[in-house]
């Protein structure tokens, strides 16, 4: 059926202006997209005054750029604005991010722009729409006192725009000071490399600093990836490759210089995602991995361009992203084996040091055996006796066969009278110890990554009478498949503990 459409539907303005305002824009974000305006326009000093007037907090918005002549000012307060933006290195989307992340912070907002010498205003006020239920705005030559304050901000700049929203109530913290304290640090991570380039951002006469969650410039910063990655991309009938940026590190445990500003922790480690330069998304998995303490060293950037908005998933809001399934099963491909590298790497690392806490209760196990050497049942090792001096070295278990030797007058056996644990990474797959006769003394090698080294030894670290118990038990088994062990039933023995190692990996785990 062919309809004819001769009906208006225009919203209603009073009750859409009041709904635009609930979008989800969280404050900081909302402001970060004003600023984005500002850097689209070349801004190269951007300063912000948030203070209280008459009661009302007030925010001040005010940058160098280009400016803005009457057909693009007419443009920037209208929903869906046509100005035009280039997707790969605009960082606004869509023409609505000036008018709804005003919207979502203050109920006036005023825009005054200068121009080839020529000083414009126009004004947006909620209630004014509320009350005349249309969408209309103020826009006029400017007044001497909007002339003043311009000149006050940006003094000798040859062009520039202010933006000033008076009656701030969407603000969640009501302190000033503690919300421009914030915002510095919010800005300064989401444009840092546009603070690292040449932007200048003041907010409330202090300079926001580069905050760089990957601590690119501390000189203990480790690289563990910066490539390319490309990405095949259909639309339509066409397919097209795309090349993403990714950046892995490991940050220092500690920073080279005083306190770290982001934390290491669960909360912050991961990919932060950035779209033509500027952040977006922070500490997100993607799915490359599972939070957890052995990635607390890692972060990654991912850059990507405004061409490719429609495969990430992105909104005007730039709060967070959807990836289409296809260009995020691309892109695990490079990540998920660079994350399990990782933490197999941090895990093993961490393993280690934790050993090295509880290596006094391995030596209190050692002191124990070796004191009761005696009577225990141990393996024998031979004894060699010279005509002269004598010396013991290391040799096969006893068998049937007689070993003859030249230089030597007498072999004689001897009971084994120490013990040693040592600690090495033998595997997710390995066994759950390994052991060998060293003279008079049996070595036992812990493997820190089996399951029965984490559940029993680290996890009750803080249980010295346990510890210890376990390292009995190890020992005694070590004792008894070195006595056993011989040419015929080496291969038994071997099975066997592969057995009871695969078993009690796949019980604790």
């Amino acid at each position: 059926m062919n309809f004819r459409f001769n009906s208006p539907n225009d919203p209603n303005p009073a009750r859409l202006i009041e709904s635009l305002r609930c979008l989800g824009y969280e404050n900081y974000g909302a402001i970060a997209d004003l600023i984005d305006n500002a850097i689209d326009a070349e801004a190269q000093r951007i300063v912000l005054r948030i203070y209280k007037e008459n009661g009302a907090i007030r925010i001040i918005i005010a940058d160098d750029g280009t400016g803005m002549d009457r057909d693009i000012l007419d443009q920037a307060l209208r929903l869906g604005s046509l100005t035009s933006k280039n997707p790969v290195s605009d960082l606004g989307k869509f023409g609505m991010g000036l008018v709804t992340a005003s919207l979502s912070l203050a109920r006036k907002t005023t825009l005054i722009t200068k121009k080839n010498d020529v000083y414009l205003t126009s004004v947006a006020d909620i209630d004014h729409v509320i009350n005349s239920n249309k969408f209309e705005k103020y826009l006029e030559n400017s007044a001497e006192k909007e002339i003043r304050l311009f000149e006050t901000l940006l003094a000798d700049a040859e062009s520039g725009t202010v933006v000033i929203l008076d009656n701030c109530d969407g603000l969640s913290n009501q302190n000033t000071t503690v919300f421009a304290s914030t915002l510095r640090k919010r800005i300064g991570q989401i444009h840092r490399y546009f603070l690292r380039s040449h932007l200048s951002v003041t907010i409330n006469d202090e300079q926001a600093k580069i905050l760089d969650p990957l601590e690119l410039d501390d000189p203990h910063t480790e690289v563990f990836s910066d490539d390319v990655y490309p990405v095949t991309i259909k639309t339509d009938d066409t397919e097209r490759t795309e090349n993403v940026k990714v950046r892995i590190v490991l940050i220092p445990d500690k920073p080279s210089a005083g306190e770290r500003e982001i934390a290491l922790g669960i909360k912050n480690q991961g990919f932060y995602i950035l779209r033509n330069q500027r952040e977006i998304q922070a500490a997100e998995t993607l799915d490359a991995f599972t939070k957890h303490n052995d990635f607390n060293r890692m972060r990654g950037e991912i850059f990507l361009t405004g061409d490719l908005d429609k495969f990430v998933g992105i909104d005007f809001t730039k709060r967070s992203i959807v990836l289409d399934q296809s260009f995020k099963d691309q892109l695990l491909k490079h990540l998920k084996a660079q994350c399990t590298t990782i933490k197999s790497r941090e895990s093993s690392k961490s393993r280690t040091k934790e050993s090295e806490e509880i290596d006094e209760l391995h030596k209190s196990a050692q002191r124990t055996i070796d004191q009761k050497a005696k009577l225990l049942v141990t393996p024998k090792t031979n004894i060699e006796r010279r005509s002269g001096a004598s010396s013991t070295s290391v040799s096969k278990p006893e068998t049937k066969e007689k070993t003859t030797r030249a230089n030597f007058r007498l072999t004689q056996p001897a009971s084994v009278q120490r013990s040693k644990f040592v600690y090495a990474n033998l595997g997710a797959n390995g066994q759950i110890f390994e052991c060998e006769l060293q003279g008079r003394t049996i070595i036992i090698t812990w493997n820190l990554q089996h399951p029965f080294y984490q559940r029993f030894i680290l996890d009750q670290r803080s249980d010295g009478r346990l510890v210890t118990a376990v390292d009995y038990l190890i020992y005694s088994m070590a004792a008894a498949e070195l006595t056993m062990t011989s040419d015929e039933n080496i291969d038994q023995l071997n099975t066997l503990k592969a057995i009871i190692s695969s078993n009690m990996r796949t019980l604790l785990t």
